[in-house]
């Protein structure tokens, strides 16, 4: 498989013209707001290079002047990627931001279904908006996926006997190895191991197989987090789905995880995050935004595609191991304090 990853550093050219542009996305009613404004400032200097003391002062591009600037197709995904968070950061939901958000997409001539998840966020109920999702969802499962030995006509995974004693197994495994550090994660967490019970239980083996290899704890920020790592890990449509998940799980509340079903509706219009009227987001949490920026920074600095892989084969395997293989640079300001697990010598 051909892995794209989002490049890092990002041309100075391309920056800037991408900077000014995510300005000019951002004036619609009297302006960003302050989450906004956090969040692009630590989009801008943490992935995008840019001076934090020349953001003020910084000129915005308009959508044909953006389009003039940014001619490659990278450059032109990666700016909707970075305004699409900008929209789901704006609270309340803003009609204005949106309109800004497609102008600007019309003159770069992208319109991806990520985009049309974000219409149907403004413009549908939850209950409607969410169903679309999980429809749209489904084809991206099995690239989201632990390893399966086969799966029925409908392209739903089907898991044998000894998927789940793999997973039994993990209990067993030596300290510091990845599968150990899988079941840490479950227990500090309170989290029930995937069993036969678990709606998709590849899809979780897999996702938290890469919270523990990324280092990113299942809290709102670390679940934003971990989907824009593996979005510059490797800039896949599966990828940016699954990221686009996280935004709207934790920072717009559309639905949540649930117990029977992967993802229950919840609030008659889309209840936001914590319960606030829809003025914050997972976003707003001290450090977060900075937690996302430098997510796709370490995600972009990595060498291969460990989300890809067969992780209960490997589940033996050193986890300081498979940091240093993959190149997985640790955290600024770690999540949890394992310090023997990351490689010293980055």
């Amino acid at each position: 498989m051909t892995l794209t990853t989002i490049p890092f550093p990002v041309l100075p050219t391309a920056a800037r013209a991408l900077s000014r542009g995510l300005c000019g996305l951002m004036e619609v009613d009297g302006g960003p707001t302050a989450e906004q404004q956090r969040v692009f400032r630590a989009l801008a200097t943490h992935l995008l290079g840019q001076q934090s003391t020349t953001l003020a002062t910084i000129e915005p591009l308009s959508p044909n002047q953006l389009a003039e600037e940014l001619v490659d197709s990278v450059w032109r995904r990666l700016f909707l990627q970075m305004a699409i968070i900008l929209d789901l950061c704006r609270h309340p939901k803003s009609e204005a931001q949106l309109k800004q958000l497609e102008t600007y997409a019309e003159a770069l001539r992208i319109d991806p279904p990520q985009l049309e998840i974000v219409r149907d966020f403004a413009h549908l109920s939850a209950a409607e908006a969410t169903a679309k999702f999980i429809r749209m969802y489904d084809k991206y499962m099995p690239e989201l996926s632990e390893h399966q030995d086969h799966q029925t006509g409908s392209g739903k995974q089907e898991y044998d006997d000894s998927f789940f004693e793999a997973i039994e197994r993990l209990a067993e495994m030596p300290y510091g190895s990845l599968g150990w550090a899988f079941i840490q994660l479950y227990e500090r967490n309170g989290m029930t191991v995937p069993s036969r019970n678990t709606p998709n239980p590849g899809y979780y083996v897999c996702h938290d197989m890469n919270h523990v290899i990324s280092g990113y704890e299942p809290t709102g920020p670390g679940e934003i987090a971990l989907g824009a790592f593996k979005l510059a890990l490797n800039n896949s449509d599966a990828n940016w789905m699954a990221s686009l998940t996280n935004f709207l799980i934790h920072e717009v509340g559309l639905f949540k995880h649930g117990t029977d079903l992967q993802f229950i509706p919840y609030g008659g219009g889309g209840e936001p995050y914590h319960g606030v009227d829809g003025r914050r987001g997972a976003l707003d949490l001290p450090g977060s935004a900075e937690l996302l920026a430098e997510s796709l920074v370490r995600g972009a600095a990595c060498r291969g595609d460990f989300s890809q892989l067969d992780h209960l084969a490997i589940a033996a395997e050193p986890l300081l191991e498979i940091r240093r293989r993959f190149h997985v640079l640790p955290m600024r300001k770690p999540m949890i304090d394992q310090p023997d697990f990351w490689p010293s010598n980055h």
